[in-house]
């Protein structure tokens, strides 16, 4: 794998909002941002643009809002061009386990399209199982499933809420990439390598995990429920149902796959699209875990801003050390047991994924 370290600083551009702003202020701050982005000035009429963004679980109220969309979708329609927004299944159960009840929750956190002004295409299928293979120069996967409708998109435009992350540290545009547009084989593939157990100290035996658990892998045993390795995926629905926190990852061993794995993926979700490519990550109600926490989580940092950028990797150094540099938070799950996000960076510059030298400008 050839390095790019030596790549020419991408540009990141940056713009502060302030505590409590508007959504209608967040969605105007937003495209402004993005019509900075050279790629937009290509969008054409007739062109297929894509907007990328995470609806948000069942409760989640830290999502980026409709309004940003709407705004976003209106500048796109008067290029007589089409947008939409994309999503994927999720690997574990639950209520966005398929197109029709993830569209459901869609709608009823306001992603209408009376609200939008652009329809929701789901870029898997109805289960999650529409994929293309895509071949990439990995250290984990030489070839790597995404959603199948990637290959279609003519502009990607990735709509990002920054998060702290249980397995990855952060969740920014490298997740919504990579995690985000894989079909469930990439998913898959992305998990296999985090295996969480069962503290026996911890587990009431209350059955939740099993419950919950995808694969079956979770079964009663004398002392506590035990998980079965060979059947186990790795999905993190276990560690993210388990009220007595009985179920662990060995952080220091599989964080660092995953978030390689992930970086990987989001190089073959872009493959081909790099020109066309258009990202903003919004440092807005920034929540101990992503957006798939189906809980009204409550900020963990004061509201700083959005920063836009046409490279993942630079955008996300970015916006962590602009993070760091204001509030000092690690982006780490446990203070205790902290989750190095800058495996994902210096694996997605080292893969060519984009760069982590950058220029911020200040709007």
């Amino acid at each position: 794998m050839k390095s790019n370290s030596n790549k020419p600083m991408a540009k990141v551009y940056f713009k502060s909002v302030k505590q409590g702003a508007t959504a209608s202020e967040i969605a105007a701050c937003n495209l402004e941002l993005i019509m900075k982005l050279e790629p937009f000035s290509k969008i054409k009429a007739k062109d297929f643009v894509a907007i990328k963004m995470h609806f948000g679980d069942i409760n989640n109220i830290g999502h980026i809002k409709p309004e940003s969309v709407k705004l976003l979708a209106d500048a796109i329609k008067a290029k007589k061009a089409r947008p939409f927004l994309v999503e994927t299944s999720t690997l574990y159960v639950g209520e966005r386990s398929n197109a029709y009840d993830h569209i459901n929750i869609a709608y009823k956190h306001g992603f209408t399209y009376e609200k939008t002004g652009a329809p929701i295409i789901m870029a898997d299928g109805l289960l999650g199982h529409s994929q293309t293979a895509v071949k990439i120069n990995g250290k984990h996967s030489k070839e790597i499933f995404v959603a199948s409708d990637v290959a279609h998109y003519d502009f990607l435009i990735c709509l990002n809420h920054v998060t702290g992350h249980m397995i990855t540290g952060v969740g920014a545009a490298i997740k919504n990439l990579g995690m985000g547009l894989a079909a469930r084989g990439g998913k898959l593939s992305q998990h296999s390598g985090a295996l969480p157990s069962i503290n026996e100290k911890k587990c009431v035996k209350c059955g939740r995990c099993q419950m919950f658990c995808p694969a079956g892998a979770i079964s009663p045993g004398e002392a506590a429920f035990k998980i079965d390795s060979a059947k186990c995926i790795g999905c993190g629905e276990c560690i993210a149902i388990c009220k007595k926190e009985a179920v662990k990852f060995s952080w220091k061993q599989t964080s660092k796959i995953v978030q390689e794995k992930m970086a990987e993926h989001a190089l073959g979700v872009i493959s081909g699209k790099s020109e066309h490519l258009l990202l903003t990550n919004h440092i807005i109600h920034v929540t101990k875990e992503c957006d798939c926490a189906a809980e009204a989580d409550p900020r963990v940092i004061d509201d700083i801003g959005i920063l836009a950028s046409t490279d993942p990797v630079a955008l996300d150094k970015a916006s962590v050390d602009i993070v760091k540099k204001i509030h000092g938070y690690p982006f780490d799950y446990e203070s205790k047991n902290p989750l190095n996000p800058m495996f994902q960076l210096e694996h997605g510059q080292k893969i060519g994924l984009g760069t982590m030298n950058y220029e911020l400008i200040e709007v």
